[in-house]
């Protein structure tokens, strides 16, 4: 478990010019319309568009908690969606609350979390994280075939060089979420 520190040898001020200035509120908009973006569009990559997912699901998904405390995104090193979304969210807020970013969070951790993202390379311990956070309101995220039939809430799937979320309604409310009606018209709802 450790907080990622943002490397300053980065140009991170820029990449949140470049990447997060304009993806974030393009994204927004693609998620509000009832499409889903290009992975091409803008010429910004599949992993920039993860990201700028994962940091817009923050404001189309509620949860049932007092908005007092940071905003606690948690993730893991060996995808590269995380390293673009520490970039992204540096210096960032949601609905005025400051946004951490949680790396390798161990499992007793992660009932603090508000979105966890479990990238392919984490497959082999996704029973264990979904079990843990069962009983939590955490919105799980992630790209690997099946996540959503296996309990988790939104898959990030490719399809035509589109990333589209696809949702399963039933997992989200279970966990006293509630999803924005706008993501849901440009989302896939599983079953």
């Amino acid at each position: 478990m450790r907080l990622l520190p943002i490397d300053r040898t980065l140009p991170t001020r820029s990449f949140t010019a470049r990447i997060g200035r304009r993806l974030a509120p393009w994204l927004l908009s693609v998620t509000v319309s009832a499409f889903s973006a290009p992975a091409s569009a803008q010429q910004f990559n599949e992993t920039e568009l993860k990201a700028a997912y994962l940091y817009n699901f923050a404001y189309f998904i509620t949860w049932p908690e007092p908005a007092s405390r940071d905003f606690l995104f948690c993730s893991y090193a060996n995808s590269p969606v995380t390293g673009v979304l520490a970039r992204l969210i540096d210096g960032e807020k949601v609905h005025d609350r400051p946004i951490r970013l949680l790396v390798d969070p161990v499992p007793e951790q992660l009932h603090e979390c508000h979105i966890v993202f479990v990238p392919g390379q984490q497959e082999r311990v996704l029973t264990t994280i979904l079990e843990y956070i069962r009983a939590f309101p955490i919105l799980t995220v992630s790209d690997i075939p099946d996540f959503e039939q296996r309990g988790g809430m939104v898959r990030l799937t490719t399809e035509d060089r589109r990333i589209q979320p696809v949702i399963h309604l039933q997992n989200v409310t279970r966990a006293k979420l509630a999803v924005s009606s706008k993501l849901l018209r440009s989302s896939r709802i599983a079953e």
